[in-house]
């Protein structure tokens, strides 16, 4: 009995399978997550009040499975302010994403934006603006950066 369990203890295709066996998929929030960690984010953009240094726009980027949020204060909302958001904010800090979700609306729904993706190999998936379901994550974590930041600052946001 004991020659056994040392031949089954020193087999290295053995050891490769019941260490297959403990990797489990991802499971967040009593459900089983749709995504690796990395593979996908949800952006979006928040007005906030006037600055001092005219930032009027924060590009939210948020990670799919862990929720980890990403901010980049811009000027203007356009696909330029949103490639340089992604780049120094997920792209650097993170790699390369495999698919991002956003809503159709001008500054993510243009060619601009289609080019850099494909050049990146990053599938992007349009949603409904301000539909819960699709994108459930990035619009919780902008109510709570608003919420947060409305009570440092005393001043009402825009949607």
């Amino acid at each position: 009995m004991n020659s056994i369990s040392q031949v089954i203890h020193d087999c290295k295709t053995c050891a490769a399978i019941k260490q297959a066996k403990q990797v489990k998929p991802l499971w967040y929030s009593g459900q089983w997550s749709k995504y690796k960690y990395k593979e996908a984010w949800q952006i979006d953009y928040i007005t906030l009040p006037q600055t001092r240094q005219s930032k009027r726009y924060v590009l939210t980027m948020v990670e799919a499975t862990t929720e980890w949020l990403e901010t980049y204060p811009v000027p203007h909302a356009t696909a330029q302010n949103t490639i340089l958001g992604l780049k120094k904010q997920v792209l650097w800090r993170h790699g390369t994403p495999e698919r991002i979700k956003s809503n159709n609306k001008t500054h993510f729904k243009n060619s601009l934006i289609n080019t850099w993706a494909r050049e990146h190999s990053i599938k992007w998936i349009y949603h409904i603006p301000y539909h819960a379901p699709a994108a459930g994550k990035v619009e919780q974590c902008n109510r709570l950066l608003k919420t947060t930041l409305k009570a440092l600052g005393g001043r009402t946001f825009k949607n």
